[in-house]
């Protein structure tokens, strides 16, 4: 297996998309109550729905459905 090959075809963009949308679904709870002090827990939902969408755009970049990115 040529590895060279395999990191040359990954996209940056993909990656770094992937890796910010799972790390804010993960921490959704956090960064809410540390953003929105009072109003914190009502948007966790919405955060990690956000989230959720970046992780799946960076997901489709790197299976290349969205070539060119």
């Amino acid at each position: 297996m040529n590895w060279d090959e395999i990191f040359s075809r990954l996209s940056v963009t993909g990656i770094t998309l992937l890796l910010c949308g799972s790390l804010l679904c993960l921490y959704a709870a956090r960064l809410a109550r540390f953003i929105f002090r009072d109003a914190g827990e009502r948007l966790v939902l919405p955060i990690r729905l956000i989230g959720l969408g970046i992780a799946v755009f960076g997901t489709l970049i790197l299976l290349d459905f969205i070539p060119g990115l």
